[in-house]
This record gives C-alpha cells, sequence and structure tokens, in this order.
C-alpha cells in the first residue's frame, strides 16, 4: 500500500510540472499495484490519469484504453463519485478522438449520474465540468458553457474555494465570451479578458503546468482577434515552450494552428519571419 502510494504521488507531481514520459512509468506501476491489492477505487484513478498523460502526449488510441479501464475499474469498486467522474474521462478522450455523438452520450450519462448522487449540484463541476464544457465549446455552445460555469463558479467559491477548479471555470468563461464577442459583435471585450486573466493567473497559483498552456493558448486567440499581435506571440511562445518541455503532442498541435493564424493576421501575411514558425531547435524562416 505504501508503494502504491509514493508511486501515485511521484507521478502526479511529475506530470504537473509537465514530465509526461517519466510520469507515465511510476503511474503504470502504481495501478498494477493497486489492481493486484484489489484497490479498486485507487487503480480507477490512476487509469484515469494514465489517460490524461496519454492524451496530451497525443497518444489519443492508448489514451481510450485506459479511459476503458478507469470505467470498467470504478464500476467495479461500486463508488458512485468514481463511477461518475470516470466516465468524464473517457467523454474526454472520445472527444479528443473526434468521436463526438459517444462523447456526448458518455457526458449525458455521468450527469444523470451527478443528479442522482448529489441532486443540489445537478450539473458536473470542477474538472469534471471543464471537461464538458470544453467539448460544447467544440460545438460552439458558448451561451450554455456561460450559464454552467457561472453555476460551478458560485458553488467552488461557496463551498471549497478550490484554485484549480476556480481557475478552470474561469478559462471556460473567458473562451466562451470570446466566442461569443466573435459571433455578436456588440459583445463587451471586457468580460473575455477579465475571465482569462484571471485563468492565467490562477493556473499559475494551482501549478499544473499542462492546464497553465491552456489558458496562454486560450487567451494568445483573444489578442489575436482583438488585434494586439505582441502579447498574442508572447502567450503562445510560453505555451509552445511549456507543450514543447513536456512533449504534449496535443497542445503543440494547436500551437502551431494558432502560430499559422497569427502569421497571417500580420499586416503583410505573405511575409512569414522566423518569428512565427519555432521548430524542433529553436526558430526557422520560411521564404516569403
Amino acid at each position: 500500500g505504501d508503494k502504491s502510494f509514493v508511486l501515485s504521488e511521484a507521478a502526479f507531481g511529475l506530470r504537473a510540472l509537465v514530465r509526461l514520459a517519466e510520469a507515465a512509468q511510476p503511474m503504470q506501476a502504481g495501478l498494477e499495484a493497486d489492481i493486484a491489492r484489489q484497490n479498486l477505487e485507487n487503480a480507477a484513478i490512476s487509469a484515469s490519469n494514465l489517460c490524461e498523460i496519454y492524451l496530451a502526449i497525443g497518444n489519443v488510441e492508448r489514451a481510450l484504453n485506459y479511459a476503458r479501464q478507469s470505467v470498467e475499474l470504478a464500476d467495479r469498486s461500486g463508488i458512485a463519485f468514481q463511477r461518475m467522474g470516470k466516465r468524464t474521462t473517457l467523454a474526454d478522450a472520445l472527444n479528443q478522438a473526434g468521436r463526438l455523438e459517444e462523447a456526448e452520450a458518455a457526458f449525458r450519462e455521468a450527469e444523470e449520474m451527478q443528479k442522482k448522487d448529489q441532486p443540489k449540484f445537478p450539473i458536473l463541476y470542477t474538472i469534471l465540468g471543464f471537461r464538458y464544457c470544453d467539448f460544447l465549446l467544440d460545438k460552439e455552445e458558448y451561451r450554455e458553457v456561460i450559464r454552467r460555469a457561472t453555476q460551478t463558479l458560485e458553488w467552488v467559491n461557496r463551498y471549497s474555494v478550490e484554485l484549480l477548479g476556480i481557475a478552470l471555470d474561469h478559462l471556460s468563461l473567458g473562451r466562451a465570451h470570446l466566442l461569443q464577442l466573435q459571433h455578436e459583435l456588440n459583445h463587451p471585450i471586457t468580460e473575455a479578458a477579465n475571465y482569462l486573466n484571471r485563468a492565467v493567473d490562477g493556473l499559475r497559483q494551482a501549478g499544473q503546468q499542462q492546464y497553465i498552456s491552456l489558458s496562454l493558448l486560450a487567451r494568445a486567440e483573444f489578442y489575436r482577434v482583438m488585434g494586439v499581435l505582441d502579447k498574442s506571440q508572447r502567450d503562445l511562445d510560453e505555451a509552445f515552450t511549456i507543450a514543447t518541455r513536456g512533449g504534449m503532442g496535443l497542445f503543440l498541435a494547436d500551437c502551431h494552428l494558432e502560430y499559422a493564424r497569427l502569421a497571417l493576421a500580420q499586416p503583410h501575411p505573405k511575409r512569414l519571419s522566423k518569428k512565427f514558425f519555432p521548430g524542433r531547435h529553436g526558430c526557422w524562416e520560411t521564404s516569403s
């Protein structure tokens, strides 16, 4: 039991530092130890964490396998919170794999379980709610995200004051207001700006590097849309550095897409300079 605990703690710390490949090894060992001891709750948590690690790395197929294992272990444990939460792990992995109908079904199943287990909190909250909001934002359902994240932010402020949960709600709200700003021209820019700034600051305090890169990427998009290209470049460079250091394949893909959008937003987009296209060993320059 002590061995399993220490391995899991080491893996959690490594993951927070975005040393993902190193984190996977003790996490896998902890998972195997928990299964051998029939500690199914801890095993479900480890399998879920492995899913998150491999999603960030970009190995979606392996992440899906761990997500399914986390659901199976949680169901065998019989613990209601784990059964509900691990379905959001699976739903998130399905969303990243582009299997949207299956993802939506898994999120809805999880939320029905949430309603049954905690009637006073009828929607998913903290990181579970953040996953659902991320899915809804991919579908551009920004009004629904604003409704949900406003409610869950009120809950977390009232009942737990959890740094990560508060910051993730700010991130969901910032992204949702940015989408609303792009679809509704009269929407004030201050909403998106305030929530995204709070998200970046809050996630720095929470100390979870993988989520910091998400918030920086979102704020870089906001600055680009607003035409503040130097600040967009700054946030994007930091997000890219974090993602590169951690081998975060999915985030790196998002960063490269945003670098392309940033280049096209320049006054002379055909004159692409080295500062917009980071390569493996730094920046490289394209011809015009």
